[in-house]
Protein backbone atom coordinates (compact mmCIF):
# COMPACT_ATOMS: atom_id res chain seq x y z
CA UNK A 1 0.00 0.00 0.00
CA UNK A 2 1.12 3.51 -0.70
CA UNK A 3 -0.39 6.72 0.54
CA UNK A 4 -1.40 8.53 -2.63
CA UNK A 5 -3.53 11.52 -1.73
CA UNK A 6 -2.32 13.56 -4.70
CA UNK A 7 -5.45 13.05 -6.82
CA UNK A 8 -3.26 12.57 -9.89
CA UNK A 9 -1.49 15.90 -9.48
CA UNK A 10 2.02 14.45 -9.19
CA UNK A 11 3.35 16.61 -12.04
CA UNK A 12 2.05 19.82 -10.47
CA UNK A 13 2.84 19.09 -6.85
CA UNK A 14 6.59 19.83 -6.79
CA UNK A 15 6.49 23.17 -8.68
CA UNK A 16 3.61 24.46 -6.55
CA UNK A 17 5.45 23.45 -3.38
CA UNK A 18 8.66 25.10 -4.54
CA UNK A 19 6.87 28.32 -5.52
CA UNK A 20 5.14 28.44 -2.11
CA UNK A 21 8.39 27.89 -0.23
CA UNK A 22 10.10 30.50 -2.41
CA UNK A 23 7.44 33.11 -1.66
CA UNK A 24 7.72 32.41 2.07
CA UNK A 25 11.52 32.61 1.97
CA UNK A 26 11.41 35.89 0.04
CA UNK A 27 8.99 37.39 2.56
CA UNK A 28 11.17 36.30 5.49
CA UNK A 29 14.27 37.65 3.73
CA UNK A 30 12.60 41.03 3.25
CA UNK A 31 11.79 41.16 6.96
CA UNK A 32 15.29 40.11 8.03
CA UNK A 33 17.22 42.46 5.72
CA UNK A 34 15.90 45.40 7.73
CA UNK A 35 17.71 44.11 10.83
CA UNK A 36 20.60 46.18 12.13
CA UNK A 37 23.04 43.49 13.31
CA UNK A 38 24.62 43.05 9.85
CA UNK A 39 24.17 39.27 9.80
CA UNK A 40 21.37 38.03 7.53
CA UNK A 41 21.63 34.51 8.97
CA UNK A 42 20.79 35.57 12.53
CA UNK A 43 17.30 36.44 13.64
CA UNK A 44 16.45 39.34 15.91
CA UNK A 45 13.26 38.62 17.78
CA UNK A 46 11.28 41.78 18.32
CA UNK A 47 8.44 42.02 20.80
CA UNK A 48 6.01 43.42 18.24
CA UNK A 49 6.68 40.71 15.62
CA UNK A 50 4.44 37.67 15.55
CA UNK A 51 5.76 34.51 13.83
CA UNK A 52 3.97 34.01 10.53
CA UNK A 53 2.79 37.62 10.36
CA UNK A 54 4.38 38.92 7.17
CA UNK A 55 2.32 42.09 7.01
CA UNK A 56 -0.11 40.84 4.36
CA UNK A 57 -3.62 41.63 5.58
CA UNK A 58 -5.66 43.09 2.69
CA UNK A 59 -8.97 42.67 4.51
CA UNK A 60 -7.72 44.31 7.70
CA UNK A 61 -8.72 41.41 9.94
CA UNK A 62 -5.82 41.88 12.36
CA UNK A 63 -6.12 45.58 13.20
CA UNK A 64 -6.10 45.20 16.98
CA UNK A 65 -4.33 42.74 19.27
CA UNK A 66 -7.60 41.12 20.39
CA UNK A 67 -8.54 40.05 16.89
CA UNK A 68 -4.99 38.81 16.24
CA UNK A 69 -5.20 36.61 19.33
CA UNK A 70 -8.59 35.26 18.22
CA UNK A 71 -7.32 34.56 14.69
CA UNK A 72 -4.26 32.83 16.14
CA UNK A 73 -6.48 30.57 18.29
CA UNK A 74 -8.65 29.75 15.27
CA UNK A 75 -5.56 28.81 13.26
CA UNK A 76 -4.20 26.60 16.06
CA UNK A 77 -7.53 24.81 16.39
CA UNK A 78 -7.75 24.29 12.61
CA UNK A 79 -4.26 22.78 12.71
CA UNK A 80 -5.29 20.43 15.49
CA UNK A 81 -8.33 19.35 13.50
CA UNK A 82 -6.10 18.70 10.49
CA UNK A 83 -3.82 16.52 12.64
CA UNK A 84 -6.81 14.50 13.83
CA UNK A 85 -7.95 14.09 10.23
CA UNK A 86 -4.59 12.87 8.94
CA UNK A 87 -4.28 10.51 11.92
CA UNK A 88 -7.59 8.85 11.03
CA UNK A 89 -6.46 8.59 7.40
CA UNK A 90 -3.19 6.95 8.43
CA UNK A 91 -5.03 4.62 10.81
CA UNK A 92 -7.24 3.48 7.98
CA UNK A 93 -4.29 2.98 5.62
CA UNK A 94 -1.84 1.21 7.91
CA UNK A 95 -3.74 -0.49 10.72
CA UNK A 96 -6.94 -1.60 9.05
CA UNK A 97 -5.95 -3.61 5.97
CA UNK A 98 -9.24 -5.45 5.50
CA UNK A 99 -11.95 -3.35 3.82
CA UNK A 100 -14.82 -5.06 5.69
CA UNK A 101 -13.23 -4.25 9.06
CA UNK A 102 -12.61 -0.66 7.97
CA UNK A 103 -16.29 -0.22 7.09
CA UNK A 104 -17.36 -1.51 10.51
CA UNK A 105 -14.90 0.65 12.45
CA UNK A 106 -14.96 3.80 10.36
Amino acid sequence: DSLDGTLGLDEVQAPVLLIGIGIQALAEYNLQKSETDGNILSVEYKRDRIPGNLGFDPLGLGKDSGSIKGLHNIEVNAGRLAMIGITSFLFKEFVVKDASIAQKIL
